[in-house]
């Protein structure tokens, strides 16, 4: 089951680093249209996609299926924290709200609300 987390997680990873590369490519100007996608970097983000919805579906065979999407949702996380590191990118209020708010809906969405609520009023015994 460990393993399956582990597989989870770098498929996250995986799939973000693909959407750095493509990012970097979005950027650059290019000598024709096509010349826009069939470059290096967007074919290796490609390959990074599929390696990712690989990793995926690996992970998929032991986990539970409510766990799989908290660790897909991380992503965006993810992606703001390469794009500061990459891009130099400062990330916008609303988008630190919206990981915060990932954060919490992962929180919510895995504990156990009962003895959350237990712990919050004071009624744990």
């Amino acid at each position: 089951m460990t393993a399956s987390y582990v597989l989870a997680i770098a498929s996250v990873l995986v799939a973000s680093v693909g959407q750095i590369f493509m990012k970097r490519e979005a950027g650059e100007k290019h000598a024709s249209f096509f010349a826009k996608f069939l470059n290096f970097r967007v074919i290796f983000a490609y390959v990074l996609m599929l390696l990712s919805l690989f990793l995926n579906s690996l992970a998929l065979r032991e986990l539970p299926l409510s766990v799989l999407p908290c660790i897909t949702s991380t992503s965006f996380i993810w992606i703001i924290l390469l794009s500061a590191i990459c891009f130099r990118e400062r990330p916008t209020v609303k988008k630190v709200c919206g990981a915060l708010l990932i954060v919490v809906g992962i929180i919510v969405s895995r504990a156990d609300l009962g003895e959350l609520w237990a712990l919050i009023t004071g009624a744990a015994g």
